[in-house]
């Protein structure tokens, strides 16, 4: 009787249903595992509620607006709402079934600086995660190429997937690479995903020998260039770079040019720059213009 007492004073239904002036013997609720029962079906009504209703509203707003911050926020509550439900769940179970639930989140605490300690590299990757979502170096579908930090190998991909531990890229080779966000945010990120006007410039380098009519060379370098598909129209142009060699402290072998051209797809780089310098290749092998050749100067 006593531990059916404190069990009565302790529970949430009891409560809930004195409030309402609900009977609960009447509908069967009198006793602590039935309430239990009642406790789990209601919060599986409510995942099914923010599941059908208030999650698929928010991602028709998300996707009515050009921001991906609330796509991103949209994601963030789906992965996290199922693990606060059973939170709560849990809680309310330990009241119905009359145990003290301060005494234990104190113990909790305790608990979750010893294990804060222990897994500190998975916090650091759930924060770098967060700060992955609000600051937006990076969204879903975007081309990257991730600097090698470490040990860690760099890569070009495509952004497949944001999670709060880690970062799923498919490199170039169609293999997903699933990277810990705290070294990906500590790493050096290059975004090729370009929003403004202009499509992405790409650039081809090569020298040529120091007595050629270097006027003849960069115009048959540009329409080289320009006839390749799919290089945008009139965005070919030649430069010269350098006749001298800054880190070793010489004169270059050959007089240093770059072609410089932009393309639709940031994708299809490496293909069409191939085909670029095929192309280059060829117009000056028909022009009888020849590439420099590295020299080296013997002397006593």
């Amino acid at each position: 009787m006593i531990c059916s007492s404190i069990t009565q004073e302790n529970s949430v239904l009891p409560a809930i249903a004195a409030f309402w002036n609900i009977d609960l013997t009447s509908i069967g609720l009198d006793n602590v595992w039935s309430q239990t029962a009642m406790a789990v079906i209601g919060c599986f009504i409510v995942h099914l509620i923010i599941r059908g209703f208030i999650l698929k509203g928010l991602d028709r707003i998300a996707g009515a607006t050009d921001n991906d911050l609330d796509d991103r926020l949209v994601h963030f509550l789906r992965s996290f709402y199922k693990l606060i439900l059973v939170f709560v769940l849990f809680l309310v179970i330990l009241r119905i079934h009359g145990i003290q639930v301060t005494p234990l989140l104190a113990s909790a605490g305790i608990a979750g600086i010893a294990l804060g300690l222990a897994a500190k590299e998975t916090l650091a990757d759930i924060l770098a995660g967060i700060f992955l979502i609000t600051d937006r170096p990076i969204k879903i579908g975007d081309r990257v190429k991730i600097e090698r930090i470490g040990k860690h190998w760099g890569a070009w991909g495509d952004v497949l997937d944001i999670g709060l531990r880690r970062t799923c890229i498919r490199n170039t080779d169609g293999v997903a690479v699933n990277y810990p966000n705290n070294i990906l945010a500590n790493s050096i990120i290059t975004n090729f995903e370009h929003e403004g006007e202009n499509p992405m410039r790409v650039r081809v380098r090569f020298q040529l020998n120091h007595d050629v009519d270097i006027d003849l060379a960069c115009e048959v370098a540009r329409k080289a260039i320009q006839d390749t598909e799919p290089v945008i129209a009139e965005s070919a142009e030649i430069v010269v770079r350098s006749l001298w060699h800054d880190d070793g402290g010489h004169m270059n072998s050959g007089i240093l040019v770059e072609g410089r051209y932009r393309i639709p797809d940031i994708r299809e780089r490496t293909r069409i720059r191939s085909r670029v310098l095929k192309n280059i290749l060829s117009g000056f092998h028909q022009a009888g213009i020849k590439l420099a050749s590295p020299s080296i100067r013997m002397s006593n």
